[in-house]
């Protein structure tokens, strides 16, 4: 077998490998609105549970091809383990969006914010959340080019509409991942899924809103760390490229 060809196989197998490591979003720390919340900002996404034994809720929210909107099973992104069906009507502005990068003035990756407030539970002896899956997806017409997922456990919630929200973003990998993707075209709309789950029934919905993190003015805490998959992925390349060199020298 040639380098050249020794080269090329390593390159088609990088692109070709699976990346569910590189589908990261990262908390970036709380975020206390206060008084009125989320106030008259446009919610990305809006669940709420249904019947008293509930602990669960799950929704997923997707552009379709007239530039409405379509949720539940049919509107979650594929793998990630979402059932939808708890979307707060209506479906639609106010409760449920899929605004475009443009119109959040968003003009790079990393000024994506996911700003969550769950109105749940009301008991302060049970105002624990846990987020199963938080995903962004970014979407092409209808068309999904891009996902992140993250999920969070533990987060302390006080009752109330925004009296305690919390930030996620994406990592730094997957910021530049999504540039790339999306090629200066800030026209391509986002969508969220998510799936929660509490001690109790919830007492109210939990919603999330997608902000420009710079001009919110939201300190983003969390640092950008590459994740191991990606590190193996480079290292793989680099290892190989290395041994074409030893093979080179006389």
């Amino acid at each position: 077998m040639t380098n050249k060809m020794i080269l090329v196989m390593l390159i088609a197998l990088t692109a070709a490998a699976p990346h569910p490591a590189l589908a990261s979003i990262i908390f970036a720390g709380p975020e206390v609105v206060g008084g009125a919340g989320f106030g008259n900002l446009p919610r990305a996404l809006t669940i709420q549970s249904h019947g008293p034994a509930a602990n669960t809720e799950s929704g997923c929210i997707a552009p379709n091809a007239s530039g409405g909107l379509i949720a539940g099973n049919g509107a979650c992104a594929p793998l990630d383990g979402d059932i939808g069906g708890d979307e707060k009507n209506p479906i639609g502005f106010p409760k449920q969006s899929a605004p475009t990068l443009s119109s959040l003035g968003i003009t790079d990756a990393t000024q994506i914010g996911i700003l969550f407030d769950a109105i749940q539970p009301q008991n302060a002896n049970n105002n624990i959340v846990t987020i199963n899956d938080l995903t962004l997806k970014i979407y092409n017409g209808t068309t999904l080019i891009f996902k992140a997922s993250g999920a969070f456990s533990n987060l302390v919630t006080n009752p109330g509409n925004g009296n305690t929200d919390y930030l996620f973003v994406l990592d730094g990998t997957q910021a530049a991942a999504l540039n790339t993707a999306i090629a200066g075209n800030f026209g391509y709309r986002m969508a969220l899924d998510s799936t929660i789950s509490f001690p109790r029934q919830s007492a109210g919905p939990d919603s999330y809103v997608l902000v420009n993190t710079v001009a919110s003015g939201f300190t983003v805490q969390a640092a950008a760390v590459p994740e191991p998959f990606s590190l193996s992925l480079v290292g793989g390349g680099l290892i190989g490229l290395g041994l074409l060199r030893r093979r080179k020298r006389p």
